[in-house]
């Protein structure tokens, strides 16, 4: 009996490890991998040619486009993987695309458009007249960033999660950095401005990537395409598909502050030397957060499925799952920057290594983000977008507050700790909602 049960529990395991999820979860991976390497190479190359003065120059021009394009993509990724992910033969598929391109186009062309009008204003008000000739260039990339994340959304729903991995601003980030380094080898020149310039390239490139990628799906799918909507069940109205995307950018708050709002502040309290620091911290933690992103690219369209079919059962044991590969695999990566802060750190340069500490407290935070798996996206994909909506807003305040109290007080200390509050509080919160309401333990354990 007992060899019985131990093969038929061997063979579940190779069956799983055969299917279709281990293998977008290695493709996913790999992906997110090369992603990784691009932010962390982008940190390096700027720290190598500029120092720490100029990482925190740069880093105050990232989270300028960060921000608007999470504000011009407007939550419409997570509403497009939504509803795309529960039926990819819906033949109100390209209605749903259109709707999201068209708004986020438009949006990020207001806001690109006054980037570039208000740059000087912008750099004044940091006290960085080198951000000024950044902000230009920046504001050319704004619809490109923005779109590909919303392409992102796109290939996430019908199942591509590697080709989405693709799209979002660690692939940016490694061709900024390879640009970068061609150019000084060329031209052996130096200045920032030629730093923003390869960064819009680099999203323009990332972009139309996305777009021959969706045509080439579309191409796959005439039946898709070609779609009336009749003898269809009704699909969500164009109301209701925009107000799951309202859902969704309040939702996005948490990036929003970890990697916009934070940076604005610290670079408004800090001097650009502790920012660069911070910023170098920062950079390396997310290779424990880039784990979380793999799984939110994978699981959360299976999420949708499994909720629109009624398998509750299933949808529990896929949601801890995802808990568990999460905590597997960052925990590793994070015992590197806990016991060797100072050699990862020196790979920025020598000055970096004065950020050990930060790195600590950061990654710290990471690790508890990313051990309570696709805890966001559970709700998200389940019809409770609004909860976690309200989850989000408080902890988002909350984590603003201590970035505003924490950093006069402690520095650059302060800003580590309050990104740590930031990343672990609300999906801890989530968590305890997802255990009391939907009886489902979102830890790494097995039950």
């Amino acid at each position: 009996m007992t060899l019985s049960l131990l093969g038929g529990r061997h063979a579940r395991i190779v069956s799983r490890l055969r299917g279709e999820l281990f293998v977008n979860l290695c493709r996913t991976f790999a992906a997110r991998g090369i992603a990784a390497l691009g932010t962390i190479l982008l940190g390096v190359v700027l720290g190598r040619l500029y120092g720490a003065q100029g990482v925190g120059v740069f880093a105050l021009a990232q989270s300028v486009i960060f921000g608007a394009g999470i504000i011009a993509c407007y939550g419409l990724n997570g509403s497009l993987m939504r509803y795309i992910s529960q039926d990819n033969a819906s033949p109100y598929l390209m209605r749903y695309l259109r709707w999201a391109l068209v708004r986020a186009g438009w949006l990020s062309l207001l806001l690109g458009g006054g980037i570039g009008l208000l740059h000087r204003q912008i750099a004044e008000a940091f006290g960085s007249p080198e951000l000024s000739s950044l902000l230009i260039s920046i504001a050319v990339a704004t619809p490109a960033f923005t779109l590909s994340f919303v392409l992102a959304g796109f290939l996430k729903g019908v199942h591509m999660p590697a080709r989405a991995s693709l799209q979002e601003n660690g692939s940016i980030s490694l061709l900024a950095a390879l640009c970068i380094l061609a150019t000084v080898v060329v031209t052996d020149s130096r200045s920032l401005p030629q730093a923003g310039w390869a960064f819009c390239l680099s999203a323009w490139l990332v972009c139309l990537q996305g777009a021959l990628q969706m045509v080439l799906w579309l191409r796959r799918h005439p039946a898709v395409r070609h779609a009336d909507g009749e003898d269809a069940e009704a699909p969500p109205g164009r109301a209701e598909f925009f107000a799951t995307a309202q859902s969704f950018i309040v939702l996005n708050l948490s990036m929003f502050l970890q990697q916009v709002v934070a940076m604005l502040i610290a670079g408004a309290l800090l001097s650009h030397a502790d920012l660069g620091l911070f910023k170098s911290a920062e950079r390396v933690g997310m290779v424990i957060s880039f784990i979380l992103l793999v799984i939110n690219a994978v699981f959360p369209p299976r999420f949708a499925q499994l909720f629109h079919r009624g398998e509750h059962e299933a949808l529990g044991r896929l949601a801890r799952q995802s808990s568990m590969v999460a905590a597997g695999m960052a925990t590793p990566l994070a015992i590197v920057c806990l016991l060797f802060p100072e050699w990862v750190l020196g790979w920025f340069g020598p000055e970096f290594r004065e950020a050990a500490s930060l790195l600590r407290i950061v990654v710290v935070g990471h690790l508890v983000n990313v051990s309570f798996g696709s805890v966001g996206f559970l709700l998200t994909m389940t019809g409770r977008e609004k909860v976690m909506r309200n989850i989000s807003l408080v902890c988002s305040a909350l984590g603003l507050l201590a970035f505003v109290v924490l950093i006069p007080l402690w520095g650059a200390v302060g800003a580590a700790i309050s990104l740590a509050m930031v990343l672990g509080m609300q999906n801890l919160v989530a968590a305890c909602f997802v255990w009391r309401r939907m009886g489902i333990v979102m830890l790494p354990i097995r039950r």
